[in-house]
């Protein structure tokens, strides 16, 4: 089959290249899929060029969230040939989706509501299933409190403002520039802080008449992370979903003193019945629209 692959690290203009490879084989409890739709994000791009902690070695395909439809199923496998499906790959495996097929393990595929389109439904599985695990599972985000989504404009972060708004709470975004800051407004941001221009701790206690957040929502990390943490609120939940900007500095006498958390989140660690829950209200959102 035909793949874009990178045999060392590097910027991908200069190392992806097309390649024939072997067709992947499904184990047990995985499906081989047919690719239709890739989602690219910023883990993508960091793993091609080495900066990805989950891909330390070469080679690389890229795409950690795709769609397609089920050509294989390995034994155990819950899924048919044929079936409409979006997944996360296992690229961590350095098999990931931008090829004519890719494999996935039954856990992390998920049935396309009819709702979706294929490039929907591509983008759709690492966005909006790490928002749910960031916010529901682990943020134990309630109706009514404060969230600050770090990164409101990427995929992850603007899911989060969405599933956010669903859930009742009253959302914060950071956004650089007035384009990006418009784009968290449409997606269901009530104020948002650029922080070119803004201290973002500063801005959110400004923005919260001195409360700061119940929760932050961080794909971020490094200074964003820090100055957030700043205007956490007392039982506050800091939800770790990602390092694009470094690693936060966490200070557990500040944690003590303060009384907040700081929570690991990622969506293929969950139990099967937080899989199940997931599924149930993020495909009832989809048909509400």
């Amino acid at each position: 089959m035909k793949a874009w692959l990178a045999d060392k690290f590097g910027e991908p203009l200069d190392v992806l290249a097309l390649k024939d490879i072997d067709r992947p084989v499904p184990g047990p409890g995985q499906v081989l899929i047919r690719v239709h739709a890739v989602g690219l994000g910023l883990p993508d791009l960091m793993s091609v060029q080495g900066r990805y902690p989950f891909v330390p070695t070469p080679p690389v395909i890229p795409g950690h969230s795709f769609m397609g439809t089920v050509e294989s199923a390995g034994s155990d496998s819950s899924f048919s040939p044929g079936a409409r499906v979006m997944a996360r790959t296992l690229y961590e495996s350095h098999a990931g989706a931008l090829a004519e097929f890719a494999l996935a393990n039954d856990f992390h595929t998920f049935s396309v509501p009819d709702e979706l389109d294929d490039a929907q439904a591509a983008s759709f599985v690492l966005s909006y299933h790490t928002a749910y695990v960031g916010l529901v599972s682990r943020g134990m985000l309630g109706n009514g409190e404060t969230v600050l989504v770090l990164g409101g404009s990427g995929a992850t972060g603007s899911a989060a403002i969405n599933l956010a708004k669903a859930m009742g709470a009253r959302v914060v975004a950071t956004a650089r520039g007035p384009e990006k800051a418009e784009f968290c407004r449409a997606q269901g941001a009530d104020h948002v802080i650029d922080p070119a221009s803004s201290h973002i701790g500063e801005a959110l206690l400004a923005a919260t008449d001195g409360y700061g957040a119940d929760v932050i929502f961080d794909p971020v990390g490094g200074t964003p992370s820090d100055q957030a943490v700043g205007a956490i609120a007392k039982r506050g939940r800091l939800v770790l979903i990602g390092i694009a900007a470094g690693l936060p500095t966490l200070k557990p006498i500040d944690m003590i003193g303060r009384t907040y958390s700081a929570i690991g989140a990622a969506f293929p660690n969950r139990s099967d019945a937080e899989r199940e829950q997931a599924i149930r209200d993020l495909d009832a959102l989809v048909r509400d629209g």
